[in-house]
């Protein structure tokens, strides 16, 4: 059954439920008093001595072996394999960026931001947002150049990974002081329901899983008070009850309600020896089946369309999963298969250079992120994850190695396991996603991603783009021809409508018309494309894929745009057919952007030649006015480079038919 946005009786009710009660409690009977909870009523809300040091020492106990490590459990191990995949001095360095309270996020490179953090702060435009109630701050800010992700991403507290190794490496407890002290700062700085990171239940719930992290690293620090680990308790159950009263819940739901899950099995793992621990990880641990049927086709495609979000989502499923199956749960076969299927299509579009096609949004989002200098772009992290998890030689051999999230989540065991799964040459044959929309040709020198699926959300758009029958073509090692990726989203409203435009994509835009409207940064009105697959063919010499969409149907002539992609498997050569086909005439423009180090020069009339380096390809179409503009990529969240487009603009009566053809020059 594919995900759908339809709502049953039981969606109503929980609408009701979730977002208007729930909430109208919360702002004004549930939330004052769960601010207003102090340190002593926290102690005695979960039975804890009446001394701090007591009371601490007491939660350690109960807590030990609930995460996926502890000081206590085989931390040598941990340590020995730790250093064999990330430098000693790169740990180091991480670490004391973060004493320093020097941060590089969402593009702003490293920004040393003085001796305390404006919590409230977008540092990158100098925007602040008031310490006022949350629910009546104005989050977007459309029409500034702010950028509400800036301070939110702060808080999320990545950092608490970066301290935890350095302090675990070196045992300096400059490390753990820090890590005490920044999250002090911020429980002071961010009093509950007031400011900008208690806006939505998604930055709490991600921050809550880090912070819970943060705690397994320093629970046996000498240099932390009790006193400390009482109010930061005291604040992991209040990030508990603000998720359950303000859930994000909605009939199309995504990512956001997911975290949520997410965060209230993690948090339910650490309070379950408490009635309302107890309900936040059965109610979870429901909910990601459910959300699993919901929101992932049964080909592994998450339903928002876009493959960096696919990584996220991933996330937020694999680590409540692990954790809940560490403390006695049992997720049913259906739940893990398609589990499975998600890891296995990450590893089909995952390149050797250990680069993604960008289809749809990319804004950077990770639930953990162990190692602040990773590629965000490389997703071969959670690939070996997913090799243990199912001792799976595709997915360990795409991962290439053992790597870091499998060694916090998964320990010794799963390194044991990871070395012992079956090496076993994959053949890098084509493969479909057909109720994702996604399909990939492929031999071993070229990978084109093809997306020949609806927009995204059954309608609604979300995080897909105007991109039906785009593509993505890597050659020979790197990407030739790219997706031009996100760039911002509220900082700068024309900026973030052109990168998700039909322009702004491999695919022909017809009469200036986008492929659907825009009705919201994140929304479209309607999806008109109702795309087609008509053929797929894969056979020893070729891959054969047609496929059409009705996005212009609606226009007063009709047109639809009927698309083929055939790949030769010896020569890596690209022949791509378009048709516009109905009625009247018409002006197509079809565009091809390039990658920042491809240089595009004009050989002939319908001619060019695309250089990269000392590779050569040459790109001949077979009408049409060939043109070439200034263009701009963004393969990271804030992050700009130049680049160009070769556009090729073709009018006339339908038929219209423009032939490319790729290749080695």
């Amino acid at each position: 059954m594919r995900p759908t946005g339809k709502k049953s009786p039981a969606d109503w009710r929980n609408w009701i439920v979730y977002r208007q009660l729930r909430p109208r409690w919360w702002r004004t009977v549930a939330g004052p008093w769960a601010a207003s909870l102090s340190d002593k009523g926290f102690k005695r809300l979960l039975g804890l001595p009446k001394g701090d040091d007591e009371a601490a020492q007491e939660l350690h106990e109960r807590l030990r072996l609930r995460f996926f490590f502890h000081p206590r459990n085989r931390k040598d191990f941990f340590l020995n394999v730790l250093t064999s995949l990330q430098p000693f001095d790169d740990i180091l360095e991480e670490a004391e960026e973060t004493v320093q309270n020097r941060f590089d996020t969402l593009g702003s490179g490293l920004v040393d931001l003085g001796q305390s953090v404006d919590w409230q702060k977008d540092f990158k435009s100098g925007t602040s947002w008031p310490l006022e109630s949350s629910h009546t701050l104005d989050v977007l800010q459309l029409g500034r150049p702010s950028d509400v992700k800036v301070p939110w991403e702060l808080s999320r507290f990545h950092q608490v990974w970066w301290l935890g190794k350095a302090n675990w490496v070196t045992g300096n407890e400059e490390y753990a002081r820090k890590f005490e002290s920044l999250v002090a700062d911020w429980i002071e700085a961010n009093p509950l329901n007031r400011g900008v990171n208690w806006t939505i239940a998604m930055e709490a719930a991600i921050r809550a899983c880090n912070l819970a992290a943060g705690y397994f690293f320093f629970c046996e620090s000498r240099s932390i008070s009790s006193s400390f680990w009482i109010k930061f308790f005291r604040s992991l159950y209040q990030h508990g009850k603000f998720i359950e009263n303000n859930l994000e819940y909605a009939f199309v739901r995504g990512n956001h309600f997911l975290s949520n899950v997410a965060g209230l099995v993690v948090l339910g793992v650490l309070f379950r020896d408490h009635d309302f621990g107890r309900r936040w990880f059965q109610w979870g641990v429901e909910q990601l089946e459910t959300e699993m049927r919901r929101q992932v086709y049964a080909d592994g495609v998450n339903w928002e369309k876009s493959t960096t979000y696919q990584r996220l989502v991933l996330e937020l499923f694999v680590v409540p999963t692990l954790l809940a199956e560490q403390n006695g749960h049992t997720f049913s076969t259906p739940y893990h298969d398609r589990l499975r299927k998600m890891f296995r299509f990450v590893a089909s579009y995952q390149r050797p250079d250990g680069t993604i096609p960008l289809v749809g949004d990319a804004d950077d989002g990770r639930l953990f992120r162990m190692r602040r200098k990773d590629d965000i772009n490389d997703l071969r992290h959670i690939l070996a994850v997913g090799a243990v998890m199912y001792e799976d030689p595709e997915l360990r051999n795409v991962a290439g190695g053992f790597r870091q999230d499998a060694l916090w989540m998964m320990g010794g065991e799963g390194f044991e396991k990871f070395r012992l799964i079956r090496k076993e040459a994959v053949p890098l044959t084509s493969v479909a996603f057909p109720e994702g929309g996604f399909y990939i040709l492929r031999n071993e020198n070229t990978h084109v991603f093809v997306d020949a699926g609806d927009i995204g959300m059954d309608g609604r758009g979300g995080h897909g783009h105007n991109d039906t029958l785009s593509f993505e073509f890597w050659a020979d090692g790197a990407p030739l021809i790219v997706d031009p990726g996100t760039f911002t989203y509220t900082a700068d409203v024309r900026m973030r409508q052109r990168m998700r435009g039909t322009t702004a994509h491999n695919t022909i835009m017809v009469d200036g018309e986008e492929l659907a409207e825009f009705s919201g940064l994140w929304s479209i009105s309607s999806d008109p494309t109702r795309p087609e697959v008509l053929s797929w063919r894969v056979d020893n010499y070729m891959t054969d894929l047609v496929a059409r969409h009705h996005a212009y149907d609606r226009l007063h002539m009709s047109v639809q745009h009927r698309r083929r992609f055939t790949l030769l498997h010896e020569t890596g050569h690209l022949v791509i057919e378009d048709i516009l086909e109905g009625s009247g005439e018409h002006v197509g423009v079809a565009s091809l952007h390039l990658a920042p180090n491809v240089e595009a020069l004009k050989l002939a009339e319908r001619s060019v030649v695309l250089k990269r380096n000392d590779a050569r390809y040459e790109v001949v179409f077979s009408d049409g006015i060939v043109t070439m503009e200034p263009d701009i990529y963004s393969r990271s969240y804030g992050v700009k480079e130049t680049s160009q487009v070769v556009r090729v603009v073709i009018k006339g009566t339908v038929p219209l038919r423009l032939t490319t053809e790729i290749g080695r020059a």
